[in-house]
C-alpha cells in the first residue's frame, strides 16, 4: 500500500516511514526537502497519484499563534 507521510523527513515523520516501510509499506515521506510544499501545492498531486493513505506529521515552521493558524489553515 502506498502511504504519503507528509513531514516524513522530520523527527516523527522519518520514523513513521521507516516503520511503514519495514511492514512491507510503499512510504514516501514529503516535505519540502523531498520537493513537496503543501503551503504552495508544488509536488504534492504527483506524489499522491495511488496513495491509498496519507498521515500528515507536518508542524508549523513558527511557533506564534497567527503563523500557526495560518500555516494549517493553508496547509
Amino acid at each position: 500500500m502506498k502511504v504519503v507521510v507528509v513531514g516524513g523527513t522530520g523527527l516523527i515523520g522519518s520514523k513513521v516511514v521507516a516503520m511503514l516501510g519495514e511492514h512491507g509499506h510503499e512510504a514516501v515521506a514529503a516535505a519540502p526537502s523531498t520537493g513537496v510544499n503543501t503551503l504552495t501545492g508544488e509536488g504534492l498531486a504527483e506524489v499522491l497519484a495511488g496513495a491509498q493513505v496519507v498521515v500528515d506529521v507536518s508542524n508549523s515552521p513558527s511557533f506564534e499563534p497567527a503563523a500557526v493558524m495560518e500555516f494549517f489553515e493553508t496547509s
